[in-house]
């Protein structure tokens, strides 16, 4: 096989199982049925001392925001009997930054499916249309995705909160993540609780996905094989 194969096959290796990744991270970060049903579950309406229909307003607002910017952060609620403008400064600040951190993800994924698409178009040339080649790149995704899900899960269940602290740095160049639980609301819907389960949802979806992907290779291989005979 040319080198030039054997590259095209490993970034499609990669890119295929990291797409899988993001996209279903977006599916779950922008969906604000989801934080509204968790944070339910966890009972931050009482921790934060609002009604369930304000904590579905404030939720709605947070999530239309970091999704496309559309929502209004200065939402009001009654907490505690008191009607105030549920987020403050500092946490308004730190949703904007989500806001374009989340848009420079959604760029990435897009030039990613771009050049994924480019490099299946040029494997396919290349290859002379031989369908086998594209065993190899579903293949990759999935030895890629053993290898993506070990890292992460062994940050999940070694040290979760080391974990989120680097993710934050990293990705943040102030440390307005920094909320305090006594008097940051932002904080107190989203405990550590909320992250840890919203990752093991995610990280249980990316593996009946890419558990999908390898049907999807066995049934191509099969089908191979049979024409093969044929």
């Amino acid at each position: 096989m040319k080198l030039s194969h054997r590259l095209l096959i490993l970034f499609l290796s990669i890119a295929l199982s990291l797409n899988i990744f993001l996209l279903v991270f977006e599916h779950y970060a922008f969906n604000s049925n989801y934080y509204i049903e968790n944070f339910l579950a966890l009972g931050v309406d009482e921790t934060v001392g609002i009604s369930e229909n304000d904590l579905i307003s404030v939720t709605e607002a947070l999530v239309s925001y970091i999704d496309d910017g559309s929502g209004n952060l200065m939402t009001a609620a009654e907490v505690n009997g008191t009607y105030v403008v549920f987020y403050n400064a500092k946490e308004r600040i730190h949703l904007d930054d989500i806001y374009i951190l989340a848009k420079n993800a959604r760029m990435f994924v897009f030039v990613l499916q771009v050049l994924m698409v480019l490099a299946l178009l040029t494997l396919f040339y290349s290859a002379k249309g031989d369908i086998r080649y594209f065993l190899k790149p579903l293949k990759g995704a999935l030895w890629s995705a053993l290898a993506f899900i070990a890292f992460l899960g062994s940050l999940y269940f070694v040290d979760f909160n080391w974990a989120f602290h680097r993710f934050h740095e990293i990705f943040f160049s102030n440390d307005l993540w920094l909320l305090d639980p006594r008097t940051d609301r932002l904080i107190q819907l989203m405990p550590l609780e909320f992250f840890i389960g919203f990752t093991r949802t995610w990280l249980l979806t990316v593996v009946f996905a890419h558990f999908i992907l390898f049907l999807l290779y066995l049934a191509a291989k099969l089908l191979i094989k049979k024409f093969d005979k044929e």
